[in-house]
């Protein structure tokens, strides 16, 4: 299991946290001095600001923020969550009561999903893979589906959402997608059949214009989209037979099937899939138990397992080396290889408090 790094970065480079301060959210502005430390062995730093007079704790606005249990105990919490433990399971196997792992799970979600919405912005991706999957909250009568857009050269997930599997859901997706990206006009998307996307892309990923009245009488025309060159979309529809598949069909929604062409030539693809995400979701199920095909182990409540997720979407996308990303050595060293080259938004990330 590959071990969260906690780091202590130095006074300096921490920022005010009172939003009435001068030089708040400011790093290295060389206005916080320690006051003192508390704890006997966790030595958290009580830090004081000169401009505006406040006191904190180092750990404030972080995921550890008024923890009771020790900083290892912590994340040794995280790490299970992160490799598809239960509640209980890990309440059992770190020795802490389950409502301390509940905690844990909501605070590690939320700064999760705050690091994600600071950092996956202007993101240089071309192309994207759309896909949902099932899951429950409560009991089983109640399906709360987890829908994710992702990059199938870099393996990074740009969204996350989580809800009823209808249009609201796969709009909230694409429009969460788009608004990350660097230009949301230069896309391929790769999705499922479910007719959804078909409707939202053109509005979505597209430029929109005012057509012209035809006469002095009756409303104006409905604004209409248009999609341009450097975007397409094109569906995946599985046609099953039972278990059994029976054929999938290509059907090219949008745009031209050249900048399909240009896709597939950049991921090495023959033919259009969505393989990638499809291996995301086996790999995200293997993350979450609340995800697990066929078992009793169903969230037990929706923002539990909306935090869950979000955990797991940090993990995947900032601390976990991706092999589908190693690159041969310019020179050839027996069986050995190195990692790809780093990209913005493919950098290690590490815990702070």
């Amino acid at each position: 299991m590959n071990e969260i790094k906690i780091t202590r970065p130095p006074i300096t480079s921490l920022a005010c946290v009172n939003p009435d301060c001068e030089l708040y959210g400011e790093p290295d502005a060389h206005n916080l001095t320690l006051r003192k430390e508390y704890g006997k062995t966790a030595r958290i730093r009580y830090l004081r600001c000169t401009v505006c007079r406040e006191e904190f704790s180092e750990r404030k606005h972080t995921a550890l923020w008024n923890c009771k249990i020790p900083e290892q105990k912590a994340v040794s919490v995280c790490e299970h969550l992160s490799e598809g433990t239960s509640f209980k399971g890990t309440a059992r196997l770190v020795r802490v009561d389950p409502s301390t792992v509940r905690r844990l799970n909501k605070r590690s979600g939320q700064h999760g999903q705050q690091y994600h919405d600071e950092q996956a912005q202007d993101l240089p991706i071309q192309n994207l893979q759309g896909d949902e999957r099932h899951g429950f909250a409560e009991n089983k009568d109640r399906p709360v589906w987890e829908g994710e857009l992702m990059d199938p050269q870099s393996k990074f997930v740009v969204s996350h959402v989580q809800g009823p599997r209808d249009e609201t859901l796969i709009r909230r997706l694409l429009a969460d997608g788009a608004a990350r990206l660097a230009d949301r006009h230069q896309v391929a998307l790769f999705t499922d059949g479910d007719a959804s996307y078909a409707t939202l892309f053109p509005e979505i990923f597209g430029y929109a214009y005012q057509p012209p009245r035809q006469g002095p009488v009756g409303r104006p025309p409905k604004r209409r989209y248009r999609i341009p060159r450097t975007a397409a979309h094109v569906q995946i529809i599985k046609h099953r037979q039972g278990a059994r598949l029976k054929e999938v069909e290509i059907r090219y929604t949008h745009g031209s099937q050249k900048r399909i062409q240009q896709a597939l030539e950049a991921l090495g693809y023959h033919v259009p899939n969505t393989s990638a995400i499809e291996r995301r979701n086996g790999t995200a199920r293997l993350m979450s138990k609340a995800q697990v095909r066929k078992t009793l182990a169903f969230a037990k409540r929706e923002d539990e397992k909306l935090r869950l997720g979000w955990w797991g979407v940090t993990v995947y996308n900032w601390c976990r080396p991706h092999r589908a990303l190693r690159r041969l050595l310019a020179e050839p060293q027996g069986k050995k290889s190195m990692p790809s080259a780093p990209q913005p938004w493919r950098s290690g990330w590490q815990m702070q408090f």
